[in-house]
């Protein structure tokens, strides 16, 4: 059975299912129901001929493939979808350079995406990530590794996704909790299959910095039986890579308006050159505090699956059976150098510049450093990841009349994070003869000179050893339970009602190090916490007194060529360091403090597990007629649901405290740790409406308006409570504590749009959307009564200020297949451009975007599809945006970025085709700064890569 073949039946299942009735999973995403209208009727015709010829009926029909037949079933779906919702199917997931689901998100209008290591990680929907969105798997909600609400999309390799349906507005029979989106993860299915089939590809992947070729895999097959009633599909990827990220990163801008000479320090210099810092001799700098230079190898390892069976007993009875399997691994090496520009007030060794100068603004733009302080200090970072995600589904779907049908549906869905103190922050501390720091050359970044530059044969002193890493594991049951009517004739075409019981127990254990710092300052420490170590293992520096760490611990450098596209010198290549003989350095010198205080122990207050157990009811009015001759359809639903918190982790036994006359404890007893549980609930009412109008048959008007919802953060629940004596406010010790009462955030929105669909592959859409979020979730300090003593208690309530969030997207898609002649009619064209303001409520906080939120997106795609030949160019860009509006020296941004990918194949015979695909083929840099443009505090190039490979059907 021919590739060919097998798209076309599963393009006609697809229209088939999306018009069909039957409330099945949420994959409802082309859910068009009866019509007065004659255009209407016709579809309904073209449904029932594709449900016919599912069944063993004949039906002649087009033969398509490829890029236009994605766009065209895309747009068949979203013209016929009840609310506004956008979509990836598969064909264009399958044959564009997306290593996962963000990557092949990011191309819907209103969505952006987060990048770790130059690779999609989380998506923001119109401006909203950070747990504003909901992640379901053939609307199921499915569990995720992350620690907190957000999805990482990076987990799910693309080849194992039939089509990605974006929610933006809401329905009443779809999960509750995204008030940004919600995206289902649809995945294929056996009878979706023209009878067996078998499709493979594989490809070698070249990363441009590291130089090194990966491969990647994947593969589906299937069968059914021959009267089509019994089914299996499996499908599996493989792939595996070394991703190579250079970096710069800095912190600590001195700026007078925010709070510099106040709070924060200056860069220190000798204008006077009398051999020490003065009073007066702290200035303003454009060289900041910190500044890091790293370089990231990330060897990362995916293996997934797919399983699908499916039996039709019966004409009225379908039964399925799903699941999905997903490991992704990563190593997440970094290694770096810093240079301390600055008095650290708890580090010993005064930083000694000379040689400066300023720029118009007065701020130090070139230095030097000389003398015995002169250090630089040498790190090892690691955060690796080892994630298991998968799902296991079971649907009914029983038709018991014309008009009735029932659906019932059990899932489980587990991730897991398998961390239990594996990330690694080690620094040592290596002298050189001199720094020098030039930021007046023009460039983007520093230019840093080392002398003499570092090796592994140099002498390191130990300083800091911090070990963390925080497991998760998330456990979701999802149950359905939903049945719907639709009447033979009148204005209610459909009632569709049903009952969801999803609960969710997310749990961290988190794990660091006691005291990072035991071996800095040369036993120090070891002294004061009563550790005895051997004299002679330390050496003085200046004023550094620190512990000599052998030569065999370190590594020379690995890498070459380092920053290359920027102009400015960067250090030369440095070396790394062997952690497991670091650690037996450490032992060396005592053996009880390094178990203690280097290596990673549970921390009880990082540690938690909450469970969500969400009891929800639905009710969903479908409405059909024509208004001044105008056929419409109006979609009335109502969610009710009930969610019931508890929380349980670890926490200080409160009831304990004996308070003096003083307020201070005349105990300790209360300090042991012990579990702690708490629980809350609360109820919400979700109404939500969605009106389609049919200005003519090609024209649609949608008018949606709903309320949402999106649901604490876990760590606003956590039990953990730090009370402070000592720090007293209000005339009272404080308690910081988390609120497991505490209700979901809500919002109203309303989405009005304009879609115009004039060809097979060509359409048109304008649309305007408003988001007002009536309140956030802050801290909130209020004097109260716990276990008899009385606090001034910092806990998650509901805010009394929201935010508004408006908007405009724009979309065009055009096949120039009757517009040009032969060969140029192969070409095409998809744009869009999304516009997302946001303000706040409160007028007294900073006019601020959203973190995270780019007011300017868009996205442009030419494809060229004839003579067996396929090929696409993709530019993706986003305008700056905010990260950190309170970070040292002012607001923190991300610059602009866009990257342009680019895929080309060619058939070679009818099954067979080779393939070429390139990602960031313009090589951009990804970079930010803090208040000014020029304070640049993040930079960093990933490089290209290029894929080569084959594919094809049996």
């Amino acid at each position: 059975m021919t590739l060919l073949r097998t798209q076309v039946a599963s393009l006609a299942l697809a229209i088939s299912t999306a018009l069909w009735a039957l409330p099945s999973q949420a994959a409802d995403v082309g859910s068009a129901t009866k019509d007065k209208s004659q255009a209407q009727t016709n579809q309904k015709q073209q449904t029932e001929e594709a449900q016919s010829e599912e069944n063993g009926g004949e039906m002649e029909r087009i033969q398509v493939s490829g890029i236009r037949s994605s766009i065209k079933e895309s747009l068949f779906l979203k013209q016929n979808a009840t609310s506004v919702v956008d979509l990836v199917v598969a064909d264009d997931i399958g044959k564009f350079p997306d290593e996962n689901l963000a990557e092949a998100l990011q191309r819907i209008p209103g969505i952006t995406i987060t990048r770790n290591g130059g690779e999609g990680q989380n998506i923001l929907v119109r401006g909203l990530g950070d747990g504003y969105n909901i992640t379901t798997l053939n609307g199921r909600k499915l569990a995720s590794e992350f620690a907190g609400r957000d999805f990482n999309f990076d987990t799910i390799a693309s080849e194992l996704v039939n089509v990605l349906a974006v929610y933006k507005s809401p329905e009443a029979r779809l999960t509750e909790g995204g008030i940004g989106a919600i995206v289902d993860i649809q995945t294929r299915k056996p009878l979706d299959m023209n009878g067996f089939t078998l499709q493979a590809s594989a490809k070698g992947i070249h990363e441009s910095r590291t130089g090194d070729i990966h491969p990647h895999a994947s593969f589906i097959i299937g069968d059914q039986n021959d009267e089509g009633t019994l089914g299996a599909l499996f499908s599996a990827v493989y792939s595996k890579k070394t991703l190579r990220a250079d970096t710069y990163s800095a912190d600590g801008f001195f700026d007078e308006d925010e709070g510099w000479g106040v709070d924060s320090a200056g860069v220190p210099v000798d204008t006077n050159n009398n051999g020490a810092i003065d009073e007066g001799e702290i200035y303003a700098s454009k060289i900041p505090s910190y500044m890091y230079f790293a370089n990231a190898q990330d060897v990362r390892e995916r293996i997934g699956s797919t399983l699908a069976l499916q039996w039709r007993p019966s004409d009225d009875l379908l039964l399925s059976l799903d699941g999905l399997y997903s490991r992704y691994n990563t190593d997440g090496h970094r290694y770096q150098i810093g240079f301390v520009n600055y008095d650290e007030s708890w580090t010993p060794g005064t930083p000694l510049f000379t040689d400066a100068s300023f720029d118009e603004l007065g701020r130090v733009v070139k230095m030097k450093q000389t003398g015995d302080n002169t250090m630089v200090e040498l790190l090892n970072i690691s955060e690796p990841r080892q994630t298991d995600t998968w799902q296991l589904g079971l649907n009914a779907a029983w038709q018991p009349t014309d008009n009735w049908s029932v659906m019932a549906d059990l899932a489980y869905s587990q991730a897991d994070n398998k961390n239990k103190g594996d990330n690694r922050f080690i620094v040592a501390r290596g002298f050189v003869d001199s720094i020098g720091i030039d930021y007046s050359t023009g460039n983007t970044l520093p230019d840093v000179s080392i002398s003499p530059a570092l090796t592994a044969d140099q002498t390191y002193g130990a300083h800091y050893s911090y070990n963390s890493g925080t497991g998760v594991k998330d456990k979701i049951s999802d149950l359905k339970l939903e049945a719907s009517y639709e009447p033979d004739d009148g204005i209610i075409s459909k009632l569709h009602f049903g009952l969801n019981y999803v609960k969710q127990s997310k749990g961290q254990d988190a794990f660091r190090s006691r005291n990072p710092s035991q071996f800095s300052r040369g036993g120090y420490y070891l002294t004061r916490d009563g550790y005895d170590f051997a004299p002679g293992q330390v050496f003085t520096q200046g004023e550094f007194e620190l512990f000599r760490i052998p030569e065999n611990v370190f590594v020379p450098a690995n890498f070459d060529n380092f920053l290359e596209g920027e102009n400015s010198v960067s250090p030369d290549p440095w070396p790394s360091f062997d952690y497991d003989a670091l650690l037996a350095f450490y032992r060396s010198i005592n053996s009880e403090a390094a178990d203690a205080s280097i290596v990673a122990s549970q921390s009880k207050s990082g540690s938690y597990e909450v469970s969500e157990a969400v009891t929800s009811a639905f009710v969903q009015l479908t409405l059909e007629d024509e208004l001044w001759e105008l056929p419409y359809m109006l979609n009335l639903g109502l969610r009710g649901s009930h969610t019931q918190v508890d929380s349980s982790g670890f926490g200080y036994d409160l009831a304990k405290v004996v308070l003096d006359g003083e307020g201070q404890p005349s105990n300790n007893d209360w300090r042991q740790v012990v579990a702690t549980q708490y629980e809350g609930s609360y109820n919400s009412l979700l109404p939500s409406i969605n009106l389609r109008v049919n200005l003519q048959d090609d024209l649609l008007l949608r008018v949606s308006a709903a309320q949402t919802l999106s649901r604490p953060s876990l760590y606003a629940l956590r039990t953990w409570a730090s009370p402070d004596f000592t720090n007293r406010k209000e005339g009272l010790p404080t308690l910081s504590r988390g609120n497991p009462g505490v209700k979901a955030e809500e919002a109203y929105q309303g989405d009005v749009t304009l879609e115009w669909y004039y060809g097979d592959s060509s359409s048109l859409a304008a649309g305007v959307f408003i988001k007002d979020i009536k309140s956030f979730i802050e801290n909130d300090e209020n004097a109260m009564d716990v276990d008899g003593n009385r606090y001034l208690v910092s806990q998650p309530e509901s805010g009394q200020y929201g935010a508004k969030i408006t908007g405009y997207e724009l979309a065009w898609q055009q096949s120039f297949e009757e517009w040009l002649p032969e060969p140029m009619d192969g070409f095409g064209i998809q744009l869009n451009y999304t516009f997302v303001d946001s303000k706040y409520d409160d007028p007294e906080r900073l006019e601020l975007p959203f973190v995270g939120m780019s007011e300017n997106s868009y996205n442009a795609v030419l494809y060229y599809e004839k003579y067996g030949l396929q090929g696409r160019l993709a530019y993706n860009w986003r305008s700056k945006f905010l990260v950190d509006p309170e970070a040292w020296g002012g607001p923190a941004w991300i610059n602009a970025y866009g990257q342009l990918d680019a895929s080309l194949s060619y058939e070679l015979m009818e099954n067979l085709t080779v393939f070429m695909e390139a990602s960031n083929l313009d090589n951009n840099r990804y970079s930010g700064y803090i208040k000014r443009p020029d304070q640049v505090n993040y930079l960093e190039r990933f490089g290209t890569q290029i894929a080569l490979g084959i594919r094809g059907s049996f």
